[in-house]
Parts: structure tokens; C-alpha cells; sequence
């Protein structure tokens, strides 16, 4: 009785093992995502490091130009760095506006004013719900006045196979219930 309560202990893989198990398996060309994420992280951090500190490197320089006198210089680079973001500000709004025109051309001329100043990515969930349900094709039985169910034979039509079955009478009696 003793000997089957023995204790049987396995070491338990060391967490380098373990990597070197997972790095077996990758093949050559992937990267496990541990090291991906690791490698972004450190890079995510570099460039926010690195931003801050040409910042502040802007900032002392803009300071010393003013310390110096020399305003105008300073002056000057913010009218250039001005320059440049406008023109991305106006290529931006070409695009919105571009974006905004293609999105209600699908509506009726009726609807585009009322849609014109909605939010662009509201724009686009409407203009692809309205698109969804354009290409959503309803059947409808046309002999019947707008019900979707087949009109069921007429009673000098069925068989006697047709008569004799319950599940078709139900379902012939279903259709003449008051609803």
C-alpha cells in the first residue's frame, strides 16, 4: 500500500526551456511575438523619448534666438512651420469634402442636406446600412397581397394522399384563421 503512494516529482520546465521549445517551433521567417512586442515597445518608448527631446531642443534654440534679438528668425520658422501645416490642413479637408460629396451622391436630393452635416464616419455606417439593405433582396408572393406564404392548394386540387395528411389540413386551415 505504501509503495503505490509514493511521490512522484517531475522538474518542471525552466522558463528558458520553455522559450527554446516555442522558438523551435517558429519557423524562420516569423518572429515570436514576445520578442515583436518587446522590440515595439522599446522602440515605441526611443521615439517618445526621442520627441520630447527635440522639443525641447526647439524650444531652447527658439529661446536663445530670442534671447540674442533676433525675433524675426523665430518668427520667420513659425510662419514656415504655419505654411506647412496648412497645406496639410487644406489637402485634409479637400479629402473630407471629396469623401463627404462621394458618400451622399448615394443618397436622394432630398436627404443629402439633411445628411450634409453629419459626422464622416457617421456618414459612412449610414451609406453602408443603406447599401446592405439596397442589395437585402425581400421576396414577396405577389398573389397573395403582401404575405410571404405560399397560398395552399385548392381543395378540389389536393390528392387524396394531400387530404388524408393532418400536417396538411393544418396547414390549410391555418390560412383561413382570422388574424
Amino acid at each position: 500500500m505504501e509503495e503505490s503512494q509514493t511521490d512522484v516529482k517531475q522538474e518542471a520546465p525552466s522558463t528558458e526551456e520553455v522559450k527554446q521549445a516555442v522558438n523551435e517551433d517558429v519557423k524562420p521567417e516569423q518572429v515570436p511575438y514576445a520578442r515583436f512586442k518587446e522590440v515595439n515597445d522599446s522602440y515605441k518608448s526611443m521615439k517618445a523619448n526621442y520627441d520630447k527631446m527635440a522639443s525641447k531642443i526647439n524650444q531652447i534654440e527658439e529661446d536663445k534666438l530670442i534671447a540674442d534679438g533676433k525675433k524675426d528668425d523665430v518668427i520667420a520658422n513659425l510662419k514656415g512651420a504655419n505654411t506647412e501645416l496648412q497645406s496639410k490642413v487644406s489637402a485634409l479637408e479637400g479629402y473630407v469634402n471629396e469623401e463627404r460629396n462621394n458618400l451622399l451622391s448615394a443618397f436622394p436630393e432630398e436627404k443629402r442636406e439633411m445628411y450634409s452635416e453629419v459626422d464622416l464616419s457617421v456618414l459612412r455606417d449610414i451609406a453602408s446600412e443603406r447599401t446592405e439593405l439596397k442589395q437585402k433582396k425581400i421576396g414577396v408572393d405577389s398573389t397573395r397581397g403582401g404575405t410571404s406564404k405560399e397560398a395552399p392548394k385548392a381543395f378540389h386540387e389536393m390528392s387524396v394522399e394531400d387530404k388524408s395528411d393532418p400536417a396538411k389540413w393544418q396547414s390549410y386551415l391555418e390560412n383561413f384563421r382570422r388574424k
